[in-house]
């Protein structure tokens, strides 16, 4: 994937953040309580109201492992399918929940593949199950139940930061978001068709483990994840590459 505005995002370079997450403060939330705060400056961030997957939507990705210093790892390159299958699924309690299976690319060498669960929201909000679990299995923290995770709230402003949720059984180490804004554009091929959008961002950090994304809702896609463990320094990066939809158009 590649973004114009002379911003190229690839094994080496990610999308400009700044230092999001090494400003987010560490805090400990009590359990079934929440906390957002703005920051100074702060402008509306975009409402992701279109944001939403299709049954047959596809997307590939680009795929690299992250060494202990945080730099790409040239050799692991590789590319998986994110194959959307449903999207009025009920999970976790909820329905309406888009299911997404993980597999490799063809042409790739065979993975273990994966499920993802989704919820959408009209507020821009996007949900993920089971995400904080999953999290905490990448610091090597004790495994903790599924739950529903925000793990992007476009709903709040830029610089607005919200509590995703404690990582750790303690609530000492907790997991904070923080809207970045604007990203810049994104260009990757959809439906075969060379296409340009531009990328909102947010980035989580808790103690043990960081995350950023990068998405669009013209059209609905993610076009850049990120994530590594502050603990065992590993990590990775996705970049879309391209994406073919349902409903065909760029």
């Amino acid at each position: 994937m590649r973004p114009c505005a002379g911003k190229f995002i690839g094994p080496n370079v990610r999308p400009d953040f700044g230092m999001a997450l090494l400003l987010v403060p560490m805090v400990v939330i009590v359990a079934g309580c929440r906390s957002e705060s703005i920051g100074p400056g702060s402008e509306p961030s975009p409402i992701f109201s279109g944001f939403k997957f299709s049954v047959g939507d596809s997307l590939a990705f680009d795929f690299w492992d992250l060494d202990q210093y945080g730099s790409v790892v040239p050799s692991s390159r590789t590319q998986y399918v994110w194959s959307v299958i449903a999207v009025s699924d009920s999970i976790g309690g909820l329905g309406g929940v888009t299911t997404i299976i993980v597999s490799s690319a063809p042409g790739y060498p065979p993975a273990v593949g994966d499920t993802l669960h989704f919820r959408f929201l009209p507020s821009g909000d996007i949900y993920q199950y089971g995400f904080i679990a999953q999290a905490a299995r990448a610091a090597g923290l004790p495994s903790r139940a599924p739950s529903w995770d925000r793990i992007a709230a476009f709903s709040l402003p830029t610089n607005a930061i919200w509590a995703v949720g404690a990582t750790d059984s303690s609530g000492l180490d907790t997991l904070q978001g923080t809207v970045s804004g604007d990203q810049g554009y994104f260009e990757a091929g959809v439906n075969g068709v060379p296409t340009v959008s531009r990328g909102y961002g947010v980035s989580l950090a808790s103690e043990s483990v960081q995350f950023q994304l990068v998405a669009s809702n013209l059209p609905p896609a993610f076009l850049f994840i990120e994530e590594q463990s502050t603990v065992f320094g590993s990590g990775y990066i996705e970049s879309l590459a391209s994406m073919v939809t349902a409903r065909r158009g760029p």
